[in-house]
């Protein structure tokens, strides 16, 4: 097995309102390319935090039937696209969060790169993993070109849409959310950077 890349590691400190609460965390916070051996954490993270953020918002139904894909992570890990990014953010020795991204997937030319997924566990939110994880995904993007990036957030899901916006974020984009059978009701909305600069420093 191979070492992965570490692509930064650096003390990290939240703006006051980085958390839900309002509070200002500091950790040392390190993010690296995902790998094969991530897998499993990886789909962990996604069905913990996907059913702690959209409990409530979602119908349950639709919380409960989300069930961890190991095999198929692994696999896409394994293989991944060439233009797919894949980076997880680590606590210490734990990954507690990760994030995908590459081109736009409607090939928007007004904004064509675009951060696919990004889960932090609850219980590391507000410490700097999600501004280092979308801070590694714009470098990347932006040393292949692409300067202008969206990420899709679901409308109701006002922790993450604040997020966004103090990052500078802004919407431009709304969509049904189409991913789950049942759920057309609900909207996704996308927050845009026309200029990845500031989300470099």
């Amino acid at each position: 097995m191979t070492s992965p890349v570490v692509v930064n590691r650096n003390t990290v400190s939240s703006t006051p309102g980085g958390s839900p609460t309002g509070s200002t965390h500091t950790a040392d916070v390190g993010v690296r390319r995902a790998t094969v051996d991530d897998a499993e954490a990886i789909e962990r993270i996604r069905v913990e935090t996907w059913r702690a953020t959209y409990r409530g918002l979602l119908p349950d139904g639709l919380i409960d039937q989300l069930q961890p894909n190991v095999e198929r992570r692994r696999e896409r890990l394994r293989s991944p696209a060439p233009s797919e990014l894949n980076f997880v953010t680590e606590e210490g020795a734990r990954v507690v969060g990760y994030a995908f991204a590459g081109p736009e997937r409607s090939r928007d030319r007004e904004y064509p790169g675009e951060v696919y997924a990004i889960y932090v566990l609850p219980a590391f939110q507000g410490k700097g993993h999600g501004r280092a994880l979308i801070r590694e995904c714009a470098r990347e993007l932006a040393d292949r070109g692409i300067t202008a990036i969206l990420i899709w957030v679901l409308r109701e899901n006002m922790i993450g849409r604040g997020f966004y916006e103090r990052l500078g974020g802004t919407p431009v984009r709304e969509k049904p959310l189409e991913e789950f059978p049942g759920a057309e009701e609900h909207v996704e909305i996308a927050y845009g950077w026309k200029d990845t600069r500031p989300l470099l420093t």
